[in-house]
């Protein structure tokens, strides 16, 4: 399940972005928060898994065209192509309308999202 981002989470959301940082970039982690905070157009969610844990983030940008998957981070327990497909289902529920597109980072897991949920 999706939670959009509230400052109460900033702790868990900062705790999963930094699985993702090396030691000396962590100090630039609120100002990305800052930067999704800033603007109507991009959110971050937070997703709890199937025994209610925190287990992930997902940071989208919306355009006119489509849905940006800017981020898809999960914990290392949870991070597994089943839950990545779960997450990007969600987001789909969110943003019916919206084709769903993605960085270089994590196009290829969308792509292989896309293709499990057309077959």
């Amino acid at each position: 399940m999706l939670y959009k981002y509230r400052p109460e989470h900033e702790k868990v959301i900062l705790g999963i972005l930094t699985l993702t940082r090396r030691t000396e970039q962590v100090h630039y982690l609120p100002e990305e928060l800052a930067w999704y905070a800033d603007s109507k157009k991009r959110n971050l969610y937070l997703w709890k898994d199937q025994f209610d844990n925190w287990a992930g983030v997902i940071g989208v940008e919306v355009t006119h065209h489509c849905l940006l998957v800017r981020k898809i981070i999960l914990t290392p327990d949870a991070e597994t192509y089943f839950n990545v497909f779960r997450i990007l289902d969600n987001i789909r529920k969110l943003y019916p309308n919206q084709p769903v597109i993605g960085t270089l980072q994590n196009q290829e897991v969308i792509t292989r999202w896309e293709r499990t949920t057309n077959e």
